[in-house]
């Protein structure tokens, strides 16, 4: 009696060892896998993680927002594209849009340049407001109570470390990224009849508006932080 009695014991205990150990290679292999996903999905959404640990909360959201790019490519009825031309001479470039604009830019004398138009810095900004601009006429029509913008009124700057650029030995990488760091600043908005903005329209209109302006979409994917204050011009 004592030999099966033992017997059943010494099956029982490899069944049992046997078992646990298929569960938690499955537990191991199910973990692998899923942290795979996750990295691979961080990495497709947001691209590397010095990108994304640069970023502020609007940086994270507007990343997130345009996660499907390159599903949406696939369908070229949606798509507006962009082209121009352009001859540079020393520091300055003339450019033409296929919309007939001319656009010309240079830098300052003690950059080496002639100073006889904006430089290429200044004219992003300039697109950032201009795209703020016609971004927040949008989305003030579109609001609901509509919000009926009279004109809006600009006071922003920018800054970013030179040693990116201008880093040497030239041949190696900089470590310092090159793009602007930070925008800030003010925009007054002016309803028509000199309405009040509530504060909530005012949250409304300063969030949509930088998600969908291309402009300061694109500057925040680069890494740019955009600390601009949105206030009521009739409160001022």
């Amino acid at each position: 009696m004592i030999l099966p009695v033992v017997q059943i014991f010494i099956m029982f205990y490899i069944f049992q060892r046997s078992f646990l150990s298929t569960t938690a290679s499955r537990t191991m292999c199910f973990s692998w896998h899923r942290r795979i996903w996750t990295s691979q999905d961080l990495k497709t959404k947001y691209g590397t993680n010095k990108m994304f640990g640069s970023s502020t909360n609007k940086t994270q959201r507007s990343l997130s927002s345009s996660s499907n790019d390159s599903s949406l490519q696939n369908d070229g009825s949606h798509i507006k594209s962009y082209s121009i031309t352009g001859t540079g001479e020393k520091s300055s470039v003339r450019m033409k849009a296929n919309t007939g604009h001319e656009l010309q830019t240079d830098v300052p004398e003690k950059m080496g340049g002639g100073d006889t138009a904006p430089q290429p810095v200044e004219m992003l900004l300039g697109a950032f407001l201009g795209c703020t601009q016609a971004t927040a006429i949008f989305v003030g029509r579109q609001m609901s109570p509509r919000l009926l913008i009279e004109k809006i009124e600009y006071d922003v700057s920018a800054n970013r470390d030179e040693r990116g650029a201008l880093m040497l030995p030239i041949e190696k990488a900089p470590d310092i990224p090159a793009r602007l760091q930070i925008i800030s600043g003010k925009i007054l908005v002016f309803a028509r009849g000199g309405e009040k903005i509530t504060e909530e329209q005012m949250q409304i209109l300063a969030e949509q508006t930088e998600q969908r302006c291309p402009v300061a979409n694109m500057i925040i994917a680069s890494g740019c932080k955009i600390n601009v204050e949105w206030l009521d011009g009739s409160s001022t």
